[in-house]
């Protein structure tokens, strides 16, 4: 823009324009982003809603520079079809968006840098360095979030339960301390995490761009940004955003698929697992089953069973269910760490799944639904009985 386009009121005009011209109106506008008036008029509280989103007029402006369809904002999928794409890889030593809700940079002119090269709702591939400290993520792609202009500092969008920990460690109080916001974030299946060197060959060049992925960020080639499309995704919470309350994982072309309005929605929203190859998988709940029960469960187990793409998600998701407290879910069984293959549908899976249900309930005891108490030789029992069921399901 230019200093005449500045003059008083210009970022009304500009706000009224972009509405007019690639919604159709106002209202049309507030609709596509989630955005309510709040009790005031809309023309009034546009450029305020614009600001909250989008860090500044100027940066909405530049979200919607190549029309509607194209703002990563409202669509990810949009980053990822962009020429150049939209996507970014960076490594970070781990990747927790539920209580590291941004992007930071430890000096200011290395956060400037990615937002003049990115748009708003770019996203953010995130791979673990060398030195991560869980040595199974280690140079493997985590999961990835997506990118707001919006400025602030590392306390802005760091978990309170956090800082402490931050602000007593001196080679990190200071660190990543210029950030960005973060508006989405997606984890993808532990099972299913691929070395950053095979999926990005061209960014990572054999990790002789490693100080410039850690340092500042590098856009993935085209070819490479659409591979995301190949991977499974779930959608996870980013501290200071909407919850998600589902760990549900799923085709990046249907979790990255806009399906609820706009980035700022304060409602929660919940994902479906989708139809694919499955893993059966028994988790066993630690801890003290008699007290947990309420009466004595004679040494037996408290165990679940089920299905999905990923034991680890569905093991996570039952652990985040819980209070902060001595009891944890852990997997007992799956066919994953028993190194097999998936079954090819969820029809075999849950031949599997009933097995292992019926046989629970006829030795051990019914909890409700997928809950069982049983001692370990029929949670054996069950489980290869499942197995045998999934492999001669047929139609």
């Amino acid at each position: 823009m230019t200093d005449q386009d500045r003059s008083p009121g210009w970022d009304k005009r500009e706000v009224n324009r972009i509405a007019r011209d690639l919604y159709g109106g106002l209202g049309a506008m507030f609709d596509a982003h989630g955005w309510t008036t709040d009790g005031r008029v809309i023309s009034q509280i546009a450029p305020t809603k614009v600001v909250q989103t989008y860090g500044s007029v100027e940066a909405f402006a530049r979200a919607h520079q190549d029309g509607r369809e194209w703002s990563a904002m409202l669509d990810p999928l949009a980053a990822i079809r962009a020429d150049p794409p939209q996507v970014f890889l960076k490594s970070f030593h781990g990747f927790d968006p539920e209580t590291w809700g941004f992007l930071g940079y430890t000096k200011a002119f290395a956060r400037e840098k990615f937002v003049r090269e990115s748009k708003p709702g770019a996203l953010l591939v995130v791979c673990a360095t060398s030195e991560a400290p869980n040595p199974k993520e280690r140079l493997r792609v985590l999961g990835m979030q997506q990118q707001s202009h919006i400025h602030g500092t590392k306390w802005n969008f760091l978990a309170p339960q956090r800082h402490a920990e931050e602000r007593s460690d001196p080679d990190r109080v200071h660190a990543w301390a210029n950030a960005l916001k973060a508006l989405r974030a997606w984890r993808i299946p532990e099972e299913d995490r691929p070395f950053v060197r095979d999926i990005f060959p061209d960014t990572h060049k054999g990790g002789a761009n490693g100080t410039a992925i850690g340092s500042y960020g590098l856009r993935l080639t085209c070819e490479e940004a659409l591979r995301i499309l190949d991977l499974p995704l779930y959608e996870v919470s980013v501290f200071g955003g909407a919850p998600v309350e589902a760990l549900i994982p799923g085709p990046a072309q249907q979790i990255l698929s806009p399906s609820r309005p706009g980035p700022v929605s304060q409602s929660s929203y919940m994902v479906r697992e989708a139809e694919g190859p499955k893993h059966l998988y028994i988790l066993r709940l630690h801890g003290d089953a008699d007290k947990f029960l309420g009466y004595g469960a004679s040494g037996h187990s408290i165990v679940k069973v089920g299905f999905s793409v990923s034991p680890q998600t569905r093991c996570d998701a039952h652990n985040g269910a819980l209070p902060a407290c001595a009891f944890e879910w852990k997997i007992e069984k799956s066919t994953h760490s028993e190194r097999r293959f998936p079954f090819p549908s969820s029809r075999h899976a849950l031949a599997g799944e009933g097995e292992m249900k019926k046989l629970l309930a006829t030795e051990g005891k019914s909890l409700g639904g997928e809950f069982f108490l049983a001692e370990t030789k029929s949670i054996d029992r069950a489980w290869k009985a499942a197995i045998v069921a999934a492999e001669n399901w047929k139609l």
